[in-house]
């Protein structure tokens, strides 16, 4: 029996550790329009991203915020036409709040699993 259970922990210590390697899918997003109301962009297909890359096509500035339940940091402020991009090194991005103080921005998002 204590074999079994010592079987059973490396089963999950194996499964936890092969979360945490990166898979290499790249998975783009359709284009994201953005208002001033929050919106949240969750992950696909529940997986954690490892890092993401955020280009705002503008036509006006808007407010990023990663893992919104964990985050205690001010939004990133992303300007029309540039890039936000973040890798935190392991599955931990869950999703991302966008929002615009005034007007609305296209942003193309791309997370890496």
């Amino acid at each position: 029996m204590l074999l079994d259970r010592l079987l059973a922990e490396i089963r999950n210590v194996k499964a936890k550790i092969e979360e945490q390697i990166p898979q290499g899918i790249v998975e783009p997003l359709s284009t994201v329009h953005v208002t001033t109301q929050n919106k949240v962009v969750l992950t696909p297909f529940r997986k954690n991203w490892f890092s993401v890359s955020v280009v705002n096509d503008g036509p006006d500035e808007c407010l990023i915020v990663v893992n919104t339940e964990k985050s205690t940091t001010s939004p990133y402020p992303l300007r029309a036409n540039e890039t936000f991009e973040v890798d935190f090194g392991a599955a931990k991005i869950v999703d991302l709040l966008c929002r615009c103080e005034t007007g609305t921005a296209d942003l193309r998002i791309r997370g890496v699993r």
